[in-house]
């Protein structure tokens, strides 16, 4: 867990984490009502630059998180981006297919850039805070702001049962590459199915200790979240 490691252990970690994620909101609602793409631009930029110049996050990294959302982003914009007409006039560039025209106007070039400037601009300031400010000074921010308890347990949970999914699925993998479960196509089908199958037993057992764990420190269903005195 990459993002993990680094929002504990970048430039910004110790700043107060009540200012990082004050800076991250109000970034993010500026680039959700903002009209205009160079505000965009210059989010993205300032976004970045504390993220990649400031924090010290590796600029590989913060690149390859990027590109993660990316894909999906751009599936959507050739969707936005795509017209279909029976007149050529309205098209900038168009292919006739039977008696429809399809090809991308100016409308929904327009849209398609703001779209992907916009939605940029909001991942930055999202990996600005996911990526400076630990998970459990954001579940405190979260609290502090009055979020319900049963959002905060779920959050936590959630939180926990990643590292433990991830940690499974290494583990189970490891072991099938060791007895070359994936050397082949027919073999890597077989291996995928035994991994799902082992991975839901071990997740319930896994589950079952946590539990157990939990009981045995006397939890009540609240977690009591003590805010570090450096930031009061």
């Amino acid at each position: 867990m990459i993002i993990d490691d680094y929002a504990y252990n970048n430039k910004l970690s110790k700043v107060n984490p009540n200012k990082k994620f004050a800076i991250g909101m109000i970034f993010l609602i500026l680039s959700l009502i903002n009209p205009y793409r160079f505000i965009s631009v210059l989010i993205i930029s300032i976004m970045s630059i504390a993220i990649v110049g400031i924090a010290k996050i590796q600029l590989k990294d913060y690149i390859h998180f990027i590109k993660i959302p990316l894909v999906f982003l751009i599936i959507s914009i050739i969707m936005i981006l795509i017209n279909f007409s029976q007149n050529k006039e309205s098209l900038l560039y168009s292919i006739k297919i039977g008696s429809l025209y399809i090809g991308v106007s100016q409308v929904s070039v327009d849209s398609s850039l703001h779209l992907f400037f916009r939605t940029l601009s909001c991942l930055t300031c999202i990996y600005f805070v996911m990526l400076t400010t630990p998970f459990n000074q954001l579940i405190f921010i979260l609290k502090k702001l009055h979020l319900p308890d049963i959002f905060l347990e779920i959050s936590m949970l959630m939180y926990r049962f990643i590292f433990i999914f991830v940690e499974e699925v290494a583990d189970i993998r490891k072991s099938q590459e060791l007895r070359f479960g994936y050397i082949n196509i027919k073999n890597g089908y077989n291996s995928f199915g035994l991994l799902v199958n082992m991975l839901f037993q071990r997740m319930m057992i896994r589950y079952d200790e946590m539990s157990i764990a939990l009981d045995m420190k006397l939890y009540d269903g609240t977690f009591h979240i003590v805010e570090d005195e450096t930031y009061v």
